[in-house]
């Protein structure tokens, strides 16, 4: 009894699914991970059909039909589970990715008296490899975008000059203007091939204790400047007793200035921009497919600095695409702002929050690490 105890515990501690099923294909064990993986209590699975609580998975109950008929082994066989608690939208199910092996029971004489299937959840080896390919295939994209912008850069130089000295020996005024519309579109490209350049060769940031309030007066004074024609306001409320924060006041400034100018771009004329910090004393990282964050399962220090308008607000189409590398909605836009405004902010130990409803504005939090002052 008491090895029989132990044995049922063992099952129960699995990080695998185990499903068994009799000769009649009866279901007889159903532990806590096929639970979670199929997202259906034991107590209604128990005693129950396999096709009957696996109805989409057909598949599934036909592997275990060739395992109980021809004693075929299935080892790591790859498929996908549909749950059936959990939901993404109203009438659709929850898809896993799994794998499954199955083997025969046989009793003491070796008759077989049923199978046994163990599932694995592939979802997070999954997750990591789609990231693991995702970051290949940007490293390509920057190393291929760096040789273009490389390439690109020198001609535009000679343009430029070109334009220059022409407009120096152009006596007709009007002519004079053509001119002048290729230096600043030479100028606008160039701006661009080098945001590529800094997005392809970032360079290495220096973490140092700053006041955030000093980089955020900066960048609100050049604000100020660039809203004046839309009589935008730009409203500060700063938190006192917010600590230093680690971090290198350069790139931080790129980032705040983009965000900034993101903003008074999406308002209407007489917009509003609140940019607001506080300390989050207790802020919990935890590590998960929703959240932007290194890892771990932590508490920590980190300051909160927000950038919230009343603008057009972002589509949530558009929301699943505003950090990927040349996606932009803008006219003029390179698309590179966000995807290096984030990495940034990454490379500081920060992550990212964005909360957007289309026409009625967007707020952008930041969070960075509070800087370790040793006393």
């Amino acid at each position: 009894m008491k090895q029989t105890y132990i044995s049922e515990n063992i099952i129960e501690c699995l990080g695998e699914g185990v499903i068994c099923i009799d000769t009649s294909l009866i279901i007889t064990v159903y532990n806590q991970a096929a639970e979670r993986i199929s997202g259906l209590s034991r107590s209604l699975a128990i005693g129950k059909h396999i096709s009957d609580i696996f109805p989409k998975d057909t598949w599934f109950t036909e592997i275990l039909k060739k395992t109980l008929r021809e004693g075929k082994i299935f080892i790591e066989h790859e498929n996908i589970i549909y749950q059936r608690g959990a939901q993404i939208k109203p009438g659709v199910d929850g898809i896993v990715p799994i794998n499954v092996s199955t083997s025969v029971i046989t009793d003491s004489n070796g008759d077989m008296i049923g199978a046994v299937a163990l599932l694995r959840d592939l979802s997070s080896i999954k997750t990591i490899q789609e990231e693991s390919v995702r970051k290949d295939r940007l490293a390509f994209l920057g190393t291929f975008a760096a040789g273009v912008a490389h390439e690109v850069k020198n001609p535009l130089g000679g343009i430029r000059g070109a334009a220059q000295l022409l407009s120096r020996r152009i006596k007709e005024k009007g002519l004079t203007e053509y001119t002048n519309v290729i230096v600043r579109e030479v100028d606008r490209l160039n701006k661009i091939l080098e945001e590529v350049l800094d997005f392809a060769n970032p360079r290495k940031i220096n973490p140092l204790p700053i006041n955030i309030h000093e980089v955020l007066d900066t960048i609100i004074l050049l604000g100020d400047a660039m809203a004046q024609n839309k009589e935008v306001r730009i409203i500060k409320s700063y938190d006192p007793s917010l600590p230093l924060i680690t971090g290198d006041k350069e790139p931080l400034t790129q980032v705040f200035l983009n965000l900034i100018k993101n903003s008074i771009e999406a308002v209407a004329r007489d917009g509003e921009i609140m940019v607001n910090t506080r300390v989050l004393t207790d802020f919990h990282l935890v590590e998960g497919r929703e959240a932007n964050i290194h890892s771990g399962h932590k508490t920590a220090k980190m300051a909160s600095i927000e950038i919230k308008d009343n603008g057009c607000g972002i589509s949530k189409e558009n929301m699943e695409k505003i950090f990927t590398p040349f996606f932009t909605t803008k006219a003029k836009g390179s698309g590179l702002g966000l995807a290096l405004s984030f990495r940034i902010i990454k490379e500081h130990g920060g992550f990212f929050r964005i909360e957007s409803t289309e026409g009625k504005g967007t707020t952008i939090s930041v969070f960075l690490p509070i800087a370790e002052i040793a006393l």
